[in-house]
């Protein structure tokens, strides 16, 4: 068992004042039978009241809408998190491969391809040339990954965020993001419903949100977590903070823009062991968002400083993501 601290700010910084941004957030960890969540609040400069939902894979989403010009939006996530994850050597012991057949229906959606794990002929031919699947489950997973890793090194600013599994491969290398597409492109083609996980991880020198995947090891076991970057089953160390098919699912942050400027992204995420909840995320803690500063403060009614004839100009722009590193 592990209490976790995570501070995760990202910032969006613009050349000249922008008119109108409207982001999507999953920053907010699970409570799930792996761990729960203690504490967490989203702060954003310039101060907005975000608007909160679940997305169709029961994730956390917080829609921060800006409509006051504006140079730069910071939003920063803070959490603190008791992971008690149970060992998967535990769980998984006795389970055969393959494992009982599939009576879940969302488990039956993580055998298709998806956006970013294309089932390409070059795909079907490294999972066509990997060894026939033998052993127990926990053998037969490990064994896809380490043919994952084996295919791929690890290297950044290579890929980018929506990169598709097939072009890493060609590519032969990638981050972690990468590793898990590739891992659930040759587990589902084995038969073995996989998804995408959206996270952090605590470790030295980790300074980005991280990724790996989830394997259905049956009704009896449920998901079970498994690290392809790392080449290891989970511990106490992640933290979940979404799932879905694939990174495009799970962004950290998406979303859009208008102005004309240019964007720049910046991400800082820090992850530390804490013995107590901190006071600033305990349930008592007061406080309102960050101070807003520099340009495009909303007048006393709300409305942005640009004109509804300047809106209406402008199209919306593709925010960038944050490549899950």
């Amino acid at each position: 068992m592990r209490m976790l601290r995570i501070d995760h700010e990202t910032k969006l910084l613009y050349t000249q004042p922008i008119i109108e941004s409207v982001v999507e957030v999953r920053m907010a960890p699970l409570s799930t039978e792996d761990q729960t969540v203690l504490g967490y609040k989203l702060r954003t400069s310039p101060t907005i009241n975000p608007t909160t939902y679940r997305d169709g894979f029961g994730n956390r989403v917080e829609l921060v809408t800006l409509m006051a010009a504006h140079a730069e939006l910071a939003i920063r996530a803070a959490s603190c998190v008791r992971v008690h994850r149970r060992s998967a050597t535990e769980r998984l012991a006795g389970v055969a491969w393959p494992a009982e057949p599939t009576a879940s229906i969302d488990a039956m959606e993580y055998l298709r391809a998806s956006p970013l794990v294309d089932f390409t002929s070059e795909i079907q031919a490294f999972s066509d040339s990997l060894p026939k699947p033998e052993g127990s489950f926990l053998q037969v997973v490990e064994s896809l990954m380490h043919a994952c890793r084996a295919a791929l090194k690890y290297e950044k600013k290579v890929t980018e965020a929506h990169t598709p599994v097939s072009e890493a491969l060609k590519l032969g290398c990638g981050v972690c993001q990468d590793f898990a597409h590739l891992f659930l492109a040759t587990a589902r083609l084995a038969g073995l419903p996989a998804r995408y996980v959206s996270g952090y991880v605590h470790q030295p020198g980790e300074l980005a949100t991280h990724a790996w995947t989830q394997v259905w090891a049956g009704n009896s076991v449920g998901w079970v977590d498994i690290d392809p970057t790392q080449g290891k089953w989970v511990e106490q160390d992640h933290i979940v903070t979404a799932v879905g098919r694939d990174f495009s699912d799970v962004p950290p942050n998406r979303g859009v823009w208008k102005g004309n400027a240019q964007e720049t992204i910046n991400v800082t995420v820090n992850v530390q062991i804490v013995d107590r909840v901190p006071s600033d995320l305990s349930d008592h803690a007061q406080g309102p968002g960050w101070t807003s500063s520099g340009p495009g403060v909303p007048d006393r009614l709300g409305r942005a400083t640009a004109s509804n004839q300047q809106r209406k100009r402008q199209m919306f722009r593709q925010q960038q993501s944050q490549q899950q590193q």
